[in-house]
């Protein structure tokens, strides 16, 4: 867990830059896709707030999406939440290991008290102890949400080991609203940004 900590530490303090593609789509009861949206944005971090994430091009197909999909305005400034391999987050989690898949260790996560803001799930790493996918849910589902489900895929990048891949699926609701959806973000080109020397 030390390993795996250190470099969830150094993943959230990389400054970086990376163009990502996230795919959103609204599905029927069927799972057919009803409406779909392309957005493509080019984003800056540092640490964990987002410094700029830009529109590049968005590109509509279907139905329009529902009020719970709708683009967010202003990102600006965002930190996400902190992952639970976090040194900072370990505490917070009981962790066990067990064998696979294949040649793969794979890390179960359980937070010890339940909430909407700390997941569990299972984290896989290769033989190195370096996290190659990770599996999240929410330990108590957020509101307005029925289920919730995410899935990353990590690789290294010119930042370190980043996600390349997000897969998120859920079911929200409102009043007299049921709206399941599922998203899938590409992060590619990343590139580590030199921290410039004030005068």
């Amino acid at each position: 867990m030390q390993k795996l900590g250190e470099d969830a530490k150094a993943r959230e303090a990389a400054p970086c830059t990376y163009r990502e593609v996230t795919t959103v789509e609204e599905l029927g009861k069927n799972d057919e896709v009803v409406g779909a949206e392309v957005r493509t944005f080019d984003v800056e971090v540092k640490g964990q707030e987002v410094l700029r994430r830009e529109v590049v091009s968005v590109t509509k197909s279907g139905a329009e999406l529902a009020d719970l999909l709708q683009q967010q305005r202003d990102t600006k400034g965002k930190k996400p939440a902190r992952g639970p391999l976090h040194p900072e987050s370990q505490p917070d989690y009981a962790f066990a290991l067990k064998p696979g898949p294949g040649d793969s260790s794979t890390v179960t996560i359980e937070p010890l008290k339940p909430n909407a803001e700390r997941m569990r799930g299972e984290a896989v790493v290769n033989s190195r102890l370096e996290l190659t996918e990770l599996r999240l849910t929410p330990s108590k589902v957020p509101l307005l949400l029925k289920s919730l489900a995410m899935r990353f895929e990590f690789v290294d990048t010119a930042c370190g080991r980043q996600p390349s891949l997000v897969e998120i699926q859920g079911q929200g609701v409102a009043v007299f609203i049921d709206t399941r959806f599922r998203t899938k973000s590409i992060l590619g080109g990343h590139a580590h940004v030199a921290a410039t020397k004030k005068k």
